[in-house]
């Protein structure tokens, strides 16, 4: 076929038409990041051959004009959302703090398990007993006073800030191990099988009668033994605002917040009497007591500290109205006689109960991501209610049994603890 110029018009006008609408596609960027792309052809023909390589494209014919976007990849609802930008931006400036505590409680301070017996100046040292149900002299006994003032213990304490607007939320939760305090009597009952009398002691355990003091003594001329455990968990959130005086030199901020703190204690008081000299029945008494303590309140404070480059020395004073709601139980068995049954008595309190904390604290900043830190902590709470004192060692001889009348009291006094810690702390 020949090409006259005639046909050769019309093919350039062909190809003016059809090709060169597809290899122009314009392309815009929507305000979601996304790409636009804008061709003229065939629309059901557009694949992301198309996005690749916009210029190649056969058997498009036709003049309809099609956009084509380009997605981002899907990572779900909350990727880079506001929320997820904000928590991560929290943890990027985010501390933690890990610390060792080795406190020492307060503890019994000369404690008498029983009530004075009627008549003698001191009960503790050797004195002639009688037995409370025959009246017979059962020789020479003793009552136990409990002192151990200084009760050792270790724990952990765990704490993490989050910077926030104009301040940083601090979390921390912190364990005393239980401390096992233990009032040895085996040197008491070694002396039982001495040639002499006044060494031949016992144990005993008086009660008053109906209320009254009275020479009531509940012999025990084989074993008694006294364990008492104590333990301590808490927890607290304190927004701490930002320094007035930001950088290197002195800085104090104002803190507030809100703290727990659960403080359990039992008492388990064990003794056995053979019942040879009575010629009865052997009877094994116990005096079980238990203290639950649940103190919380609101908190104020100030973290005040003197920094440098290298290194970081500071207190950290607190105080807390706090509000003590606790609960005490005594229970007994076997208490005047073998055939006395298992008696429980439980009180519930609430009353107002002051804490007050101080730390003080040296760090040493290893890098900027590293740091280790020794410290001393005192801790006081106003009213707290012991397992050692919440017993009421009584014989209510109006009732059907008379071991009704030892039963649980009403009866607070203060606490304190205090020692020395060491940690580190990450700094992200």
């Amino acid at each position: 076929m020949m090409i006259t110029p005639f046909r050769l018009s019309a093919l350039l006008v062909l190809l003016c038409s059809t090709v060169i609408p597809v290899v122009n596609c314009p392309v815009a960027t929507a305000q979601d990041g996304t790409a636009e792309y804008v061709m003229h052809g065939d629309a059901e023909m557009v694949d992301q051959e198309m996005i690749q390589n916009p210029g190649m494209f056969s058997g498009v014919s036709t003049y309809s004009r099609s956009l084509v976007r380009q997605l981002p990849v899907d990572r779900g609802w909350a990727y880079d959302s506001p929320i997820d930008k904000q928590i991560g931006n929290m943890f990027r400036s985010s501390k933690l703090k890990l610390e060792y505590l080795h406190w020492s409680l307060k503890g019994p301070d000369d404690v008498l398990l029983g009530t004075p017996i009627l008549g003698v100046a001191d009960s503790t040292q050797p004195t002639t007993v009688f037995d409370r149900e025959a009246g017979i002299s059962r020789g020479t006994g003793v009552q136990l006073d409990y002192n151990d003032q200084s009760m050792d213990t270790n724990g952990m304490r765990g704490s993490l800030e989050f910077p926030l607007p104009e301040g940083t939320l601090e979390w921390n939760v912190w364990g005393i191990f239980r401390n096992k305090s233990i009032r040895p009597t085996d040197d008491i009952y070694a002396t039982q099988s001495n040639s002499i009398p006044d060494d031949d002691l016992v144990v005993v355990t008086n009660f008053k009668i109906n209320g009254a003091p009275a020479s009531n003594t509940n012999v025990y001329d084989t074993s008694y033994s006294v364990t008492m455990n104590t333990e301590m968990v808490g927890t607290g959130v304190n927004y701490i605002l930002d320094s007035y005086l930001p950088g290197d030199g002195f800085r104090m901020q104002p803190l507030f917040g809100f703290r727990y703190i659960n403080f359990n204690e039992s008492l388990n008081q064990v003794g056995v009497d053979s019942g040879v000299a009575l010629i009865t029945d052997p009877r094994t008494t116990t005096i079980y007591s238990k203290s639950e303590n649940r103190v919380f309140g609101p908190s104020i404070g100030a973290r005040t500290e003197f920094r440098q480059k290298w290194f970081t020395i500071g207190a950290e004073p607190k105080f807390t109205f706090g509000f003590n709601r606790n609960t005490n139980q005594v229970a007994t068995d076997q208490l005047f006689t073998a055939t006395d049954p298992r008696i429980v008595t439980v009180d519930k309190n609430n009353e107002f109960s002051p804490i007050f904390q101080l730390s003080l604290y040296a760090k040493v900043n290893v890098n900027e991501h590293f740091r280790c830190f020794v410290g001393y902590d005192y801790l006081f709470i106003g009213q707290i209610s012991r397992a050692f004192n919440i017993i009421d060692y009584n014989e209510n001889r109006d009732a059907a049994n008379p071991a009704v009348g030892t039963r649980v009291q009403d009866n607070s006094s203060k606490f304190s603890a205090d020692g020395i810690t060491a940690g580190i702390e990450l700094i992200w």
